[in-house]
């Protein structure tokens, strides 16, 4: 890997995908890197489509990539939806300007006119073959007298309009290979336009990131090849080339190519089962890169301070789920409780449980730390708020046990008038256990069984925290004995 130098200039970087579906992960990465980049420099991120491809476009495929990033928080400055100073961002929308800047290089002499048709071109390629002979350049156009070149066009021959390409070294240089180099005459001479009127991918790119300033061009491995063909673009139409940076491949679990069996799945599936999208950010930034300080949890704001062009890995990895979901769990327990409150809202029957906005503050407080993911707030919470199941066995044994009354009657007076915070409620039921002369083995069941049906569950000061003050006490009154005293039952309200 070589030094990546300093911005010269504005940083404007782009992602470009094909709105063939849903963002994967490998795409997702690409993104965030482009946007940490651009984030970092104080530069713009541009979302630019490259929809030429209309064979293989879905319905929907833009409105998805869109939602992929907007629920990664990695909404682009410009793009279709934003608009910029470089509109049109939908390649297909621009084919008139890759056919205008082709005429440039036409007069100037760049560029020719060829009439060769394809299966001739091909019947060529394998004949070089046979022979031994190189295929990369035909050639036979490029020099075309006028009246041969008025002749063809007789025949109905439409002309596509290809860029000559010198024999000799094309040189240029990727942040994380070095420098590299490819014979112009293993190119040939490339198309810029076909024979029907569309611009080749190519040279669509190139034009499209020089118009847009693209100052960096951040993007998958697989497009290293395509970089000798744009370099010579870039210099044929008078500009400097932007940095490249070819970032290495995602791979499934395992090794092997992503597909849909093996890791592909799509990034707002990763919505759907409940990962917390910084993670997902967090996660897929540490594909390629490391922080200085090996530290792995990191905001997105430590993200865009320490991203580092120099620290990029060049080597292909893995999706580690597991790795994602722990990290899922970090973001989850740093997240403001009202905000996680509002999250885990969205997944639970809040109106069946009878939950309000304060229950599910107070749940996120103490519970977010029993979760990786916030589809795991329904097996948490749903247990702790529903009305306590106490029919069972081991329940109604737990309650008739001999000191399940004294446990239950002094948990309620312990808790009557304590702060209504997890600590002091601990604090309180520990203190209230001693009183009683009782093994905890005796008097934590009969409370636990009265606030949830269960045996076995959370610390009992942040269950009865969660359930709030006034529903706490009335679930202990309601599993003493009947006629029993229920002395220290009367504060009401969920609320210290």
């Amino acid at each position: 890997m070589i030094s990546a130098a300093a911005p010269r200039g504005p940083v404007r970087t782009r992602f470009a995908p094909s709105p063939t579906g849903a963002l994967h992960l490998g795409n997702a990465r690409t993104a965030i890197l482009n946007w940490l980049f651009a984030r970092r420099h104080g530069g713009a991120f541009v979302l630019r489509l490259e929809d030429t491809d209309t064979e293989r476009a879905v319905a929907g495929g833009e409105e998805m990539i869109y939602e992929a990033l907007d629920w990664l928080g990695i909404a682009p400055d410009e793009g279709p939806r934003e608009g910029g100073a470089f509109r049109p961002y939908r390649q297909l929308a621009r084919a008139d300007r890759h056919r205008a800047r082709a005429v440039e290089l036409l007069e100037a002499g760049k560029a020719f006119r060829c009439y060769c048709r394809p299966d001739e071109l091909e019947a060529r390629r394998k004949a070089a073959i046979a022979a031994g002979e190189p295929t990369g350049r035909d050639g036979r156009c490029r020099d075309l007298p006028p009246g041969r070149a008025r002749r063809l066009r007789a025949e109905g021959r439409e002309a596509a309009i290809r860029m000559r390409v010198e024999s000799g070294p094309v040189e240029f240089t990727d942040l994380l290979k070095g420098p590299l180099a490819i014979d112009g005459d293993d190119l040939g001479d490339l198309v810029l336009v076909r024979s029907d009127g569309r611009p080749t991918y190519n040279f669509a790119v190139a034009v499209d990131d020089i118009e847009m300033e693209i100052s960096h061009v951040i993007r998958g491995v697989g497009h290293l090849s395509n970089t000798p063909k744009q370099v010579l673009l870039y210099r044929a139409l008078g500009v400097g080339p932007p940095e490249f940076v070819h970032i290495p491949t995602v791979l499934a679990p395992g090794g092997g190519k992503l597909s849909k069996r093996r890791g592909a799945a799509g990034v707002l599936d990763y919505r759907e089962r409940g990962f917390h999208p910084d993670a997902v950010l967090n996660y897929l930034s540490l594909l390629s890169w490391s922080s200085e300080d090996g530290e792995e949890f990191l905001s997105r704001e430590a993200l865009v301070e320490r991203i580092d062009l120099d620290r990029l890995g060049a080597a292909d990895t893995e999706v580690d789920e597991e790795k994602m979901t722990w990290l899922s769990g970090r973001h989850l327990r740093a997240e403001p409780a009202e905000r996680l409150a509002r999250a885990w809202a969205a997944r639970l029957d809040v109106e069946g449980l009878g939950l309000n906005d304060a229950d599910l503050r107070r749940a996120a407080e103490v519970f977010a730390k029993r979760t990786r993911l916030l589809s795991d707030v329904a097996a948490e919470i749903e247990p702790i708020y529903r009305a306590p199941q106490t029919g069972g066995s081991a329940a109604r044994e737990s309650l008739s046990a001999p000191a399940a009354e004294t446990a239950l009657r002094l948990a309620r007076a312990a808790w009557a008038d304590t702060a209504w915070q997890p600590e002091p409620l601990a604090a309180a039921l520990r203190g209230a256990m001693r009183d009683a002369g009782l093994a905890g083995r005796a008097f934590f069941p009969p409370v636990r069984v009265a606030l949830t049906g269960q045996l076995h569950g959370p610390d009992l000061g942040e269950v009865a925290y969660a359930l709030g003050r006034e529903r706490t006490l009335a679930r202990l009154a309601a599993a003493l004995p009947p006629g029993a005293p229920k002395a220290g039952g009367g504060a009401s309200g969920d609320t210290p």
